[in-house]
């Protein structure tokens, strides 16, 4: 497991799908408001540098671009902040180019870190139980946009823009958020319905 220092702006956020006309239909709450995938290419740019230093780090979980990784590779390096991707159903082909792999620190399917004292499971997908639950450990996903999990009682937050509103989000304030849930015990502790 990874331990993560807090001497920078943490960040994390999922789903940005640049590049992705139809998000703009699938989505209206958030992106609804774009004129066509320039717009909104443009204004997630400069949405993410007006709020990400140059020394942040942002943990990207998952659905970068709807476009070729080259194309992917020339928007995120012009993003401020270290990069580290989980990666999401629809980064598959762009990791596989060279140009985009290196826009990143790391790359990961799944991830656990600790951050300030929080365990933290990572990963584009939801996931019904994780690594420590039952021992309070804090799960972080996207993947379903605006439509809850319904793990949202537990310490299972979906950090998607099209979720919770925010860009991005400050690490602090999506541990901050995921405390006030329940933790998970183990096969969730109740008893099956026969």
């Amino acid at each position: 497991m990874n331990e993560v220092e807090n001497k920078m702006t943490t960040w994390i956020g999922s789903d940005f799908h640049w590049g992705h006309k139809n998000i703009m239909h699938h989505c209206p709450a958030t992106r609804g408001h774009y004129r066509d995938v320039a717009h909104m290419n443009e204004d997630m740019c400069q949405r993410w540098n007006s709020i990400v230093g140059q020394n942040d780090l942002v943990y990207m979980l998952g659905d970068i671009a709807f476009m070729s990784g080259y194309d992917a590779s020339k928007i995120i390096s012009g993003l401020n902040g270290r990069k580290i991707l989980i990666i999401g159903n629809h980064d598959s082909k762009s990791v596989r180019d060279y140009n985009f792999r290196k826009c990143f620190e790391e790359i990961h399917h799944y991830l656990e870190v600790k951050y300030n004292d929080r365990r933290l499971v990572m990963m584009h997908y939801p996931l019904m139980e994780w690594n420590q639950c039952h021992h309070g450990a804090i799960h972080l996903h996207g993947h379903l946009h605006q439509n809850p999990s319904g793990l949202e009682r537990y310490r299972a937050r979906n950090v998607g823009w099209d979720f919770t509103g925010r860009f991005l989000s400050t690490m602090e304030e999506i541990i901050e958020d995921a405390m006030r849930g329940e933790i998970k015990r183990h096969g969730n502790g109740e008893q099956p319905v026969m």
